[in-house]
């Protein structure tokens, strides 16, 4: 934590979440403050990357590292520094309309995917539906590699869209609740506007998964072919998380909603094994690459009609080297749907708080619009992607391993709500059960 002190006395009374603890100096009183977002320290960060500085102490250097397409914006004093409120495990910063600056709250050696995969994504691939990567600042020394902040460009945007989807759903909702029909012009018009936002998401996670496979000279971007071995490992790996997650539910004190579903997941466990390896059957061809590894609809930001793709940083539970594993884009793919789908229960959630559905019709006309904006998504995706190495022609293959990964994300969704929100429950065993029934080609 980089932190300032203030030569103003500690003002009790009103809360400022910068301030950390009341200081003295003999009759001089201040506070002591984080200064993540304080405009001399950000100035000093983007200074340092535009001088290439270095910085060190003992068997320690701090290096400011920055990428070519930092000299393209001009070299003018900051005025503004706006902290991103909703930020939580680092500190991010808007300056200027010209930078975003995060620091990362903590240190972690090893190679930072997100400094990793934004260079590659600039200086190599050149994809450009992502923000570009100005530099990073980064930690060494004969036992540590940490990156200690990193600089990208700022994006102007209409939100994330998680944001855009709550809003668009909320809409369609107060249409169809005002008319009391889902096929009025409005709710309509409102569906066909998102489903184009969807169709342009689709279209770019395809690129962006292109460029990430575009190497194949670049050994930590080269894509790697599946084996039998590598399936198999796939499928230990998710019928061993099963099993514990199967065993937690098992004990929890659950509504009686959510044990319905529970005794009906339960019911499928001694399948299970079989079912992966229908969906993931040894023989299939796929290849593993670089991929984003925490995405969802808030990491989709709306650029007027396009979309950019940001914060490739990983799953934050996850290690750094878990984060930089290379996995099927599917995997990607399947975060998005699942995203899909919690949006959809949030807008029901919000409108269940004040009123109730009685004859079901809200539940059915949004499980329409869910199904609806994931087929669009995965068309899009389809059309776009011209590499047969990372989504398979075969139809069946593409449906067996898209199901695989959904399931693995529900299963991971499963374990957070019990931890976490227990109210969110039914929404990650829904989707669990959508990936286990078989005989379903489901792909929501």
């Amino acid at each position: 934590m980089p932190i300032q002190i203030r030569w103003d006395r500690l003002d009790r009374r009103n809360y400022d979440a910068r301030n950390i603890a009341a200081v003295r100096q003999g009759s001089r009183e201040g506070t002591l403050i984080d200064a993540a977002h304080e405009s001399d320290l950000i100035t000093g960060i983007v200074e340092g990357l535009r001088q290439r500085a270095t910085f060190e102490g003992g068997d320690l250097q701090i290096a400011y590292i920055p990428t070519e397409r930092l000299a393209t914006i001009a070299d003018e004093p900051i005025e503004n520094v706006r902290p991103v409120q909703t930020e939580q495990s680092n500190s991010t910063a808007l300056v200027d309309q010209k930078f975003v600056v995060k620091l990362y709250r903590k240190l972690e050696n090893g190679i930072n995917p997100e400094v990793e995969v934004g260079r590659f994504l600039t200086d190599v691939a050149g994809f450009a539906n992502t923000p570009a990567l100005l530099g990073s600042v980064e930690l060494t020394g004969p036992d540590v590699q940490a990156a200690v902040a990193i600089v990208h460009a700022f994006v102007g945007n209409q939100g994330d869209a998680w944001t855009i989807s709550s809003a668009a759903l909320d809409r369609f909702i107060d249409e169809q609740r005002l008319v009391g029909a889902v096929d009025t012009a409005p709710a309509l018009e409102e569906k066909a506007a998102y489903q184009r936002y969807m169709m342009q998401i689709g279209k770019r996670v395809a690129e962006m998964h292109m460029a990430l496979a575009s190497r194949d000279d670049i050994e930590d971007f080269r894509p790697e072919p599946v084996t039998a071995s590598d399936v198999a490992q796939f499928i230990d790996r998710l019928t061993a998380r099963a099993e514990k997650t199967f065993d937690r539910l098992a004990q929890e004190n659950l509504s009686e909603l959510d044990r319905i579903l529970v005794e009906e997941i339960q019911s499928l466990r001694p399948t299970l094994h079989g079912l992966l390896v229908e969906l993931l059957p040894s023989s299939i061809q796929m290849y593993s690459i670089r991929h984003h590894g925490d995405f969802h609809l808030g990491q989709v930001l709306v650029v007027r009609d396009d979309v950019f793709i940001i914060d490739f940083e990983g799953e934050p539970r996850r290690s750094l080297s878990e984060r930089r594993m290379k996995a099927p884009a599917a995997r990607d793919v399947a975060g998005l749907i699942r995203s899909i789908d919690y949006s959809v229960t949030s807008a029901q959630e919000r409108v269940l708080k004040n009123e109730a559905d009685d004859d079901g019709r809200l539940a059915e006309a949004l499980a329409v619009w869910r199904d609806e904006a994931t087929q669009t998504f995965l068309t899009a995706y389809r059309e776009a992607m011209s590499d047969s190495r990372l989504w398979p022609q075969d139809e069946g293959e593409n449906d067996g391993i898209l199901r695989f990964f959904l399931l693995e994300k529900a299963l991971y969704e499963i374990d957070y709500e019990l931890a976490h929100r227990p109210d969110w429950l039914r929404v990650a065993l829904d989707g669990a059960l959508r990936a286990l029934r078989n005989g379903r080609r489901d792909r929501a």
